[in-house]
């Protein structure tokens, strides 16, 4: 039956020409961690760091539970169970990992769905932006399914994922603000996830199915990249979280100018380590390490940048040029 329905899309897709592929493969995007993670950084350098540190403990939070459950699951992408089934080629390109659950649609629900919670302490959104909001996030989900890279199920399940941890984030970030000494227990406790994710990730097995060929169908250890991403995304954020929190607490509580000075420079700096990465994942492969494992250090180095490095360094300038009365 969703096989059906995919492939019901997809002949809508063919008869009209692919009128809306690039409207979808838009929609979509705005679900990508890349595009997600962008937005956050606006927020948190430069609007309400208390916003920006909820939408990032509701991401970080699904991505770990969402690379544990597609290593879990194992379950293919849609034309890789069924021939017929022909995802649209950009789409298709991005859609690495297993299928179940979606990570865009988790994404969506995570981070636009957590700005339209307009909570005491974040960013104010008129009503009827937060229904656009909503149709958002509704349309990233869709947009997986005409462009033909995941199930229903796969997205019904992610937005279930994302909204369980966007209510369990919100209490908990309720928990850490009554008790500010517990971000040591959250710090450790989020570690030791995504340690476990990795050793999870590198030591379980994968199902191996083989082509009419002979050839491997879908190699696991590929499969299992994602995971190890998250994982390292994860420890980079938690632990550089606990950091800033301690030891710099910046604030955006500052003039229009200071925060607009330090959203371009972390959005610059921030730019340019990101699209680095890359290359030192190549190198650190080069040298012998895993793929998964290159890949997780990367994001670990890149996301504590994103949360405590920049905003460290704009601080210590700061500092620097009012002790010396500049």
């Amino acid at each position: 039956m969703d096989i059906n329905y995919l492939l019901m899309l997809q002949n809508f897709r063919e008869a009209t020409g692919g009128l809306l592929d690039a409207f979808m493969e838009l929609i979509t995007k705005l679900g990508e961690t890349s595009t997600i993670v962008f937005f956050i950084g606006i927020v948190y350098w430069g609007i309400n760091k208390k916003q920006g540190i909820f939408l990032m403990f509701s991401l970080y939070a699904n991505r770990i539970v969402n690379g544990f459950i597609k290593i879990t699951a194992c379950a293919y992408r849609p034309w890789i169970r069924d021939a017929r089934v022909t995802p649209v080629p950009e789409a298709k390109a991005d859609a690495t990992g297993y299928s179940f659950p979606s990570g865009h649609t988790a994404n969506a629900v995570s981070v636009w769905g957590g700005l339209a919670l307009n909570t005491k302490d974040g960013v104010k959104c008129p009503k009827w932006f937060r229904v656009v909001l909503i149709i958002l996030l509704l349309m990233i989900g869709f947009s997986r399914n005409y462009l033909g890279v995941h199930t229903p199920q796969d997205v019904v399940v992610a937005f279930i994922i994302g909204a369980v941890t966007l209510f369990l984030m919100a209490k908990l970030m309720s928990a850490v603000d009554k008790r500010p000494n517990m971000d040591l227990w959250v710090m450790l406790g989020g570690v030791a996830l995504c340690a476990l994710l990795i050793l999870y990730a590198a030591l379980k097995s994968y199902p191996v199915d083989y082509a009419a060929d002979g050839s491997v169908i879908v190699e696991g250890s590929k499969m299992a990249v994602d995971s190890f991403k998250n994982a390292g995304m994860g420890i980079g954020f938690f632990v550089g979280w606990f950091i800033e929190r301690r030891f710099i607490n910046f604030s955006t509580d500052r003039s229009n100018t200071e925060n607009i000075i330090r959203l371009i420079f972390c959005v610059l700096t921030y730019t340019i380590l990101d699209n680095l990465s890359g290359s030192a994942v190549s190198a650190l492969m080069g040298a012998g390490m895993g793929e998964g494992f290159a890949k997780a250090l990367m994001q670990f180095v890149c996301v504590f940048y994103f949360v405590a490095g920049a905003p460290a360094i704009v601080k210590l300038f700061s500092k620097f040029f009012v002790k010396n009365g500049k």
